[in-house]
């Protein structure tokens, strides 16, 4: 058994300020919460904290002994205020906890963590983990879809005991790497099944997505993919060429990103058990380096006049709408052609 607990952040995670903004905004059912604990939660939540506490009583649901309100407030949150709603994704939690499918690391989903279809590495400059998916593996080698689910069980349960720190660190980054999959070979089902997954098990967990090396048809597919997440979620996505990767380090210090994403770490040979960039008293190995941060990026505060990564907007509706600006002239090209070859062929006829 490992004791994950090397991956604990270190003391000055205590230093991190975030704005009101970062921490909630929005009013009523449009309200949009990344930090939970030790919160003052305004009337609204504390309405929909009761009714949601009062369903559960009447479901006769079984809560896990170490269960809090700030956990039922993000069930409010991930039924989008709908108790209806938020009870059936509390529902499929509780049987998930209780799922020693999930639950309990099978060898062959040790070797999916081991093989790095899914791996955690690296913290951006507020401690955030970053979650990196290999898609094109997936893609590729026709995963087993349960198999990999425990496999991400493994890892977010790691991440979010160990990785995070209530109040300061509450929001994970996820990559995924589509290694330039086109539209008929990209595992959109098992995406959804994956973003179903977080979504009810982590709720409330993503602080941005970047979807990196995306076909021309990726991008111009992107309205499937927004009818599969959630709206909030799709504005928290970001899509980056290779041309592009060294955005990352507006976010993500450069020794903690693999130099095949821009950065300047060596890529990773062994994906699990994680691999700690900051070091603590007990490194499960001595391939660990200490990474000094910079003092001003980790006490840095937030301000709501700045981008939540700095220079980097959210760009999927502008790479849609690029990607169907080339897809309208290729296929006026391609009308082109056809008039000309029909042009030919009357010729030839007559």
């Amino acid at each position: 058994m490992i004791d994950f607990s090397y991956l604990r952040p270190p003391l000055d995670v205590y230093q991190i300020k975030h704005d009101a903004f970062y921490i909630k905004h929005g009013e009523g059912k449009n309200h949009t919460r990344k930090i939970f604990f030790n919160q003052e939660f305004d009337e609204y939540e504390k309405q929909k904290i009761q009714e949601l506490t009062i369903s559960i009583q009447q479901h006769k649901l079984t809560l896990p002994s170490d269960w809090c309100q700030e956990l039922t407030l993000k069930y409010c949150y991930s039924g989008g205020f709908e108790i209806s709603k938020c009870i059936q994704r509390l529902q499929k939690h509780l049987e998930w906890i209780h799922d020693e499918n999930y639950q309990v690391l099978s060898p062959e989903a040790e070797q999916y963590l081991k093989q790095g279809y899914i791996y955690q590495f690296g913290r951006d400059h507020q401690y955030r983990p970053v979650i990196y998916i290999q898609l094109q593996m997936i893609s590729k080698n026709k995963v087993h879809v349960p198999t990999l689910l425990n496999a991400a069980t493994a890892i977010g349960n790691i991440v979010t005991k160990f990785m995070y720190t209530r109040g300061y660190v509450e929001n994970w980054i996820v990559i995924l790497d589509s290694g330039g999959s086109g539209l008929f070979d990209f595992p959109f089902s098992t995406l959804n099944m994956i973003n179903e997954f977080f979504s009810i098990n982590y709720t409330s967990s993503l602080h941005k997505m970047f979807i990196l090396n995306p076909s021309f048809f990726f991008n111009s597919s992107w309205k499937l993919i927004e009818k599969i997440i959630h709206p909030e979620t799709a504005a928290k996505i970001n899509f980056l060429k290779a041309q592009d990767f060294y955005k990352l380090q507006e976010l993500i210090p450069a020794e903690e990103i693999e130099i095949k994403y821009g950065g300047q770490h060596p890529n990773l040979t062994t994906f699990w058990p994680p691999i700690n960039t900051k070091a603590q008293n007990n490194q499960p190995n001595e391939e660990f380096q200490h990474i000094q941060r910079p003092p001003t990026l980790t006490k840095r505060t937030q301000s709501l006049k700045e981008s939540e990564y700095f220079s980097i907007d959210n760009n999927s509706k502008e790479f849609y709408n690029n990607s169907k600006m080339k897809e309208y002239r290729i296929h006026e090209q391609f009308q082109e052609v056809d008039q000309q070859h029909a042009q030919c062929c009357s010729c030839n006829i007559m």
